[in-house]
């Protein structure tokens, strides 16, 4: 298991695409502020909204590609153990955001429980910054994985760090700085290419992550709005990043902030609950998954 932890703390490397988005972005800043500063307020006033507009353009246009909910529900339904069957795709990755504690044991037990061997898979695994817990237990479930599938089937792995978006009992007033941390280390675990899995033997296949999942809390949030910011300037292609929200299984009747953030902002591609009074409540939008993350009776 030591073995796994330095794999993937030495995956923990320097930026590669990340920097022409933080440069893209800079220069945008840059243009910005001198525009401020040399055009009239009429024209920055006609600039602004028509951003605006296009930015509004592009979230519905997003949101109206989302699936219908009965998409969701037969890979992720506790009731149906069946998996689609993606062996034969020329890649499948997988960015699982581990957001400490509870919120870790649901993600592993739902990724141990789903976990279907393969060849072309790879699993990205985004920590928070000092949770040292759920990376070991990371590297319990790898170690699992390949006693399990010594083989090729076992597919690639590799995970990468990002400053909490918010710690427990932290002022209001200081989260912004925090969140913005956060957003600016999420662009290198949405954009980086696997080491395992290069351009070079893979093509594009393995640059963005297909499926963003997440049970929160705020960090898995503000990573999965990066996502959506990077689909609406066209950075990402609109097919890949597809983002799954699962609330947290002690979520019967009310969702958490980072729920109530997930819904209104609509970002998610799936929103799911674990408790039918809840999903109930919500309406068609939600998706009744049943206990995701419940362990599983032994056979017999």
């Amino acid at each position: 298991m030591d073995q796994i932890v330095r794999e993937m703390v030495e995956d923990f490397g320097p930026d590669r695409f990340a920097f022409f988005v933080y440069l893209g972005l800079t220069g945008i800043i840059i243009v910005s502020i001198v525009g401020f500063f040399l055009l009239s307020w009429s024209w920055i006033t006609a600039i602004v909204l028509v951003f605006i507009t296009f930015l509004v353009w592009r979230h519905l246009s997003l949101y109206s590609e989302h699936p219908r909910p009965q998409t969701g529900r037969r890979w992720i339904t506790r009731r149906d153990p069946s998996t689609p069957n993606t062996a034969g795709l020329p890649a499948v990755y997988f960015l699982y955001i581990l957001g400490s504690g509870g919120h870790t044991t649901e993600m592993l037990e739902t990724i141990r429980r789903k976990f279907a061997p393969q060849t072309n898979l790879h699993r990205r695994y985004l920590v928070t910054t000092g949770d040292t817990d759920s990376l070991h237990r990371v590297a319990q479930l790898e170690a699992l994985i390949r006693r399990c599938f010594p083989d090729a089937r076992a597919g690639t792995m590799d995970a990468f760090r990002v400053p909490r978006a918010r710690r427990v009992h932290q002022p209001l007033w200081t989260a912004p700085l925090t969140c913005l941390g956060t957003a600016i280390a999420a662009v290198n675990a949405l954009t980086r290419e696997p080491d395992a899995r290069p351009s070079t033997r893979h093509g594009g296949q393995f640059k963005y992550p297909h499926v963003v999942l997440t049970n929160g809390p705020a960090t898995g949030f503000i990573v999965c709005l990066v996502a959506h910011l990077l689909k609406l300037l066209y950075v990402v292609p609109p097919s890949r990043l597809k983002m799954v929200y699962v609330e947290s299984w002690a979520r019967s009747r009310r969702l958490s902030l980072t729920g109530r953030l997930f819904w209104w902002s609509g970002i998610a591609d799936l929103f799911c609950v674990q408790h039918e009074e809840l999903a109930s409540r919500l309406g068609a939008r939600a998706v009744f998954v049943g206990s995701v993350a419940e362990r599983l009776a032994p056979p017999g």
